[in-house]
């Protein structure tokens, strides 16, 4: 029987070609563990942007839906100025500006301009001076005042025409509160365009007036005052 010593070169051989192995698979189960801690930790990573993009998109929806809330807010409660022309209590042929707020707020700082002025007279520099003073507009109420009072060369025309010609008008105001929005709007003013619009008859002439004929006139005139700003 043959005996094998520890230092037979044999079984050296043989146990470093285990202990090589044994090292190998190790080095082969450390590298697998590597790599699977690398794996995990990528997928944790690529969960964590996941979820970072999720509530950066849950963020982004909140705050478009609170701006377009407070966007709503703004537009229902806003004031809405326009500008229109109507008959004019003045006489036939002659029409009023009427500026109005419809809105649920006061306009602050309201001015007008137009595109065009017609030759000057008492009514068109008059106009001028409302336009270019600074005005306050509460919520539903109007500004009426002379626009056009018939030719200038009509008869028993006083020379004050005022707008015979069209013209774009642009109403320029803000809103209320600490930052107030501004607001510009443009309007058309032509009578021509009007179609057949009702007019105030000139009325039968007497060479008297009687005294019943007087307080007629007075009860139209206050009536006709009353609903100025309409």
């Amino acid at each position: 029987m043959q005996i094998i010593t520890d230092t037979d070169p044999e079984e050296l051989a043989r146990r470093s070609a285990d202990i090589a192995q044994s090292a190998a698979d190790a080095a082969w189960l450390s590298a697998y563990a590597t790599l699977a801690t690398a794996i995990l930790s990528f997928g944790l990573l690529v969960g964590a942007v996941l979820a970072w993009r999720v509530a950066r998109d849950t963020l982004d929806q909140s705050k478009r839906a609170h701006e377009q809330m407070e966007k709503d807010s703004v537009e229902q409660t806003r004031p809405y100025v326009y500008a229109r022309i109507v008959p004019s209590i003045g006489g036939f042929n002659a029409w009023d500006l009427v500026v109005r707020n419809s809105g649920r707020s006061s306009a602050s700082n309201l001015t007008i301009t137009v595109s065009e002025w017609p030759d000057s007279d008492t009514l068109t520099e008059a106009l001028r001076t409302m336009f270019e003073h600074p005005q306050i507009l509460p919520p539903d109420t109007s500004i009426r005042t002379y626009w056009f009072l018939g030719p200038r060369d009509q008869a028993g025309s006083s020379g004050a025409a005022g707008f015979d010609i069209p013209v774009d008008l642009t109403v320029n105001y803000f809103g209320s509160g600490p930052n107030p929005h501004q607001y510009v709007e443009t309007f058309h003013l032509n009578p021509s365009v009007l179609g057949l619009t009702p007019q105030p008859a000139a009325g039968v002439k007497l060479k008297e007036p009687t005294e019943e004929l007087h307080k007629m006139r007075e009860i139209v005139q206050a009536l006709n005052e009353l609903r100025r700003g309409q």
